[in-house]
């Protein structure tokens, strides 16, 4: 195999085919739900997430004599922490993360189908997109379980100081827009009347960065779809190069040549953007919703300040990469214990105290009854757009049929290195697709 990304994708790859010959013969360990569940999870920066789910783990230990242990693993090092343990052969008893882990995994025949849970709690419950973006050869692999919501966070105070009316309208289809911030173009032009460098406030903050890892791949992939842009077209051939996609990677180089962009952005890891937005010196930022639980009294920016605005379009529409949070059980280790505290993380009860507990916004529900509870009747207008984005765009990382390879190519950084490439190398928007349409060949046909 040629290529780091080849290269990344191998060892994804080199886990699946290894573990499908140990798992041929079936799982012979009998789980033993006295034992403790181990739950690998993203640590959260917010300590209120932490606290929500410390919470249930607590209740569902007093209720079943279950302890439960969560590993909680940074962001950027997640997938690749995952990876070295299962090829290690060392398993969590669930997983809770928005990346699709057993999808990935599918073909070692150590996630466990989890049909018989959604079936029990009612399939009705859950939307039949969500259901199938997990489902692989039949089986349900993975079970949505909330959603972190990606929305476009935006100072309101500056934009009105450029003359923006932030007062929201709402189109024929009953969804919220704000005049003049509905596409790319207009985000754009908008960017370049808050800039002001001069003083050290930058209009977006977007990170050119594989290190930021989830938000760098998410807006690539948004502007990209939104564009028309497709991985593979309706045969199944690679079409990352095609005309649309170019013209989406052109949205991409112009933001970055406008200057509305830090060049220190380059070098951005997963909390920069987050980080300059709250210290308020960044006008706009795309982001799964860690920022609104932070802003208080005491940071720069004061939640009054802050304007969530629906997804912007393309050619083709909005594309907004908003993973399900998902819970994947491996048919190794405590089955039984894992399989009773997934049930008890997607009780109506128990998704309502963690709600009040952590707030609206970082997590948005998925469960019909839980969307429908009254904790959610009083939103406030940022909160609304947020749900309206939740409801309207629940995609997966890539909009096909579930793919083991695909996955794993979204972990090995394509989109990632395609915003270096045009950022930190200088490549015009041509060589951009035709590298990536060069990695997905080699990817797929491997």
């Amino acid at each position: 195999m040629k290529g780091s990304v080849r290269k990344n994708v191998a060892i994804a790859m080199m886990v699946l085919f290894s573990l499908s010959a140990v798992y041929a013969g079936g799982n012979t360990e009998k789980s033993v739900a006295d034992k403790p569940v181990d739950v690998w999870m993203i640590n959260s920066p917010v300590e209120t997430i932490i606290s929500a789910f410390d919470a249930a783990g607590e209740n569902f230990t007093a209720e079943t004599g279950i302890e439960v242990n969560y590993v909680r693993v940074p962001t950027n090092d997640f997938h690749t922490k995952l990876v070295s343990s299962i090829s290690a052969g060392v398993y969590p008893d669930m997983i809770i993360w928005n990346s699709s882990p057993g999808v990935e995994f599918s073909q070692t025949g150590a996630v466990l189908p989890v049909d018989e849970i959604v079936n029990e709690i009612g399939r009705g419950q859950f939307g039949e997109g969500s259901l199938k973006m997990f489902t692989v050869d039949g089986d349900l692999l993975e079970i949505p379980f909330m959603v972190r919501p990606a929305g476009f966070h935006a100072r309101k105070d500056w934009l009105e100081a450029a003359g923006y009316n932030t007062e929201p309208k709402i189109d024929s289809d009953g969804y919220y827009y704000y005049e003049g911030l509905q596409t790319w173009e207009e985000l754009l032009e908008a960017a370049k009347k808050i800039n002001d460098p001069s003083n050290g406030k930058y209009a977006m903050g977007f990170a050119y960065s594989r290190k930021a890892f989830g938000d760098s791949a998410s807006f690539c992939m948004s502007i990209l779809y939104s564009y028309g842009a497709s991985l593979l077209d309706e045969n199944g051939n690679v079409a990352i190069d095609s005309k649309e996609a170019i013209e989406g990677l052109e949205m991409i180089r112009k933001i970055w040549e406008s200057g509305t962009v830090p060049s220190a952005a380059t070098t951005w890891d997963g909390g920069s953007n987050n980080n300059f937005f709250i210290g308020g010196d960044i006008g706009m930022v795309f982001n799964s919703n860690s920022i609104m639980g932070k802003l208080n009294d005491t940071t720069a920016v004061k939640p009054e300040d802050l304007l969530m605005i629906p997804f912007p379009s393309g050619p083709a529409g909005s594309f907004m990469s908003a993973n399900p949070e998902s819970i994947t059980i491996f048919n190794k280790g405590n089955v039984e214990g894992a399989k009773a505290f997934t049930k008890y993380l997607l009780k109506e009860e128990t998704q309502v105290s963690m709600f009040e507990i952590m707030g609206f916004g970082y997590y948005s529900p998925l469960k019909k009854d839980v969307m429908e509870n009254e904790l959610f009747s009083n939103l406030n207008q940022n909160e609304r757009v947020l749900m309206q984005d939740a409801r309207k765009a629940i995609n997966v990382s890539f909009p096909y049929d579930p793919n083991a390879k695909l996955n794993a190519l979204y972990s090995s950084f394509l989109f990632d290195d395609a915003l270096s490439r045009i950022a930190v190398d200088g490549w015009n928007s041509e060589r951009v697709a035709a590298e990536m349409a060069k990695k997905v060949t080699e990817v797929i046909n491997d």
